[in-house]
């Protein structure tokens, strides 16, 4: 369902603490992209919540019913969304994460910063190259530590997915490097 244009943490923190009245049941949710991006990178606004969820089997049909109800009501658009969707994940993802908070009876965390940043340049479209330079500039994630993360990835790839080419992605990551060194 297509939203408004999210611009402000408040609306996102507004959000999941609705969420947390709505859904009853232990949960974790982890924000992806764009909206996490602008609780701890001063991203200026994006079109979507992208989420990552993990609940108990028997309560997913609620949660999912909690996701579009409050998706309605506050003109927002929530979509489900992970790096492990396109690109194998980085040895430590899960110790990475950032803990946002607790809504009720669900944690809420920022998922894996490095991660994020390898999805988004395997993307490879200006915004996303934009938000991978403002996590460097931000300090979320440190230039030399995502290329150890990247070269670790590159070689699962081939076998990983049929969405993600190998040699694309490291011709966009190459872009990448040669574009924040020009910006610098």
């Amino acid at each position: 369902m297509p939203g408004k244009r999210i611009s402000d943490a408040q609306e996102i923190l507004d959000f999941l603490r609705r969420l947390g009245q709505c859904y009853r049941h232990a949960g974790v949710v982890y924000l992806v992209g764009g909206s996490s991006l602008i609780l701890v990178a001063a991203k200026e606004s994006t079109f979507d919540i992208d989420l990552k969820i993990e609940v108990a089997p028997e309560h997913h049909d609620e949660f999912i019913r909690c996701v579009r109800r409050l998706s309605a009501e506050m003109e927002l658009s929530i979509e489900q969304a992970s790096p492990d969707e396109f690109l194998p994940l980085p040895a430590g993802y899960e110790d990475r994460r950032r803990y946002v908070g607790r809504y009720a009876a669900l944690d809420v965390f920022h998922f894996d910063f490095y991660s994020v940043a390898l999805g988004k340049l395997q993307r490879g479209n200006e915004k996303d190259y934009n938000d991978v330079v403002s996590m460097i500039r931000a300090g979320v994630i440190e230039l030399g530590n995502l290329e150890q993360y990247f070269r670790e990835v590159l070689p699962k790839l081939e076998a990983y997915s049929l969405r993600t080419d190998p040699q694309d992605f490291e011709r966009k990551f190459a872009l990448f490097k040669t574009r924040l060194s020009s910006d610098a």
